[in-house]
């Protein structure tokens, strides 16, 4: 369980900014266990814009050891503060521990503030545990429309509709295949 801590809120803003530069130079050289404490001091300090870094350090066990609830604690506060991303990390983080009611909530408030990553994550969701391939296919046309997805969740999205209606055109296919060979094939 990840302690509950009053932020240092004395610290200088200057200083505040110099670890967080600090840090990010040395993310930047590939030196992670330092950069995360820098981080970590920054976020400490009350510098909004290191606390979804740290929760991402701790998401993916970057110089720190993974720890999710950690994350969560992190992510939350960089949602507080307006982070669209911190948002959708937390609805991954509730997919992979299959609590998908809550996971959706969080996506759907990712995509809310703009994240069009997240209409993809929520089509996912859809498409491979909750099978309710409409809503699968409403969120990948959401994803492929979105100003604010990336190029490659653009390009996910038009592979996973181009499989849908492949999959699609093979049902209707195959069904009408087994008509004509009952003698049903006008439908009855």
């Amino acid at each position: 369980m990840l302690k509950s801590r009053k932020l240092d809120t004395e610290m200088p803003r200057s200083e505040a900014n110099s670890l967080y530069q600090r840090a990010d130079e040395e993310w930047r050289r590939g030196r992670l266990r330092s950069a995360f404490t820098l981080f970590l001091a920054a976020a400490k300090a009350g510098m909004a814009s290191a606390f979804g870094i740290v929760g991402q350090f701790y998401d993916h066990g970057d110089g720190v050891k993974a720890n999710r609830n950690a994350a969560l604690y992190w992510y939350r506060k960089a949602y507080r503060h307006g982070s669209t991303s911190a948002a959708n990390n937390i609805g991954c983080i509730w997919r992979d521990r299959g609590n998908l009611g809550r996971a959706i909530l969080w996506l759907k408030r990712a995509a809310n503030l703009g994240d069009g990553d997240a209409n993809l994550n929520i089509a996912k969701i859809y498409l491979h545990r909750k099978r309710d391939l409409r809503k699968a296919t409403d969120y990948l046309n959401k994803t492929c429309r979105s100003r604010h997805a990336t190029e490659g969740s653009k390009e996910e999205a038009r592979l996973l509709l181009g499989e849908l209606k492949s999959k699609k055109a093979k049902r209707t296919g195959a069904n009408t295949l087994r008509k004509v060979a009952t003698g049903r094939a006008d439908g009855r």
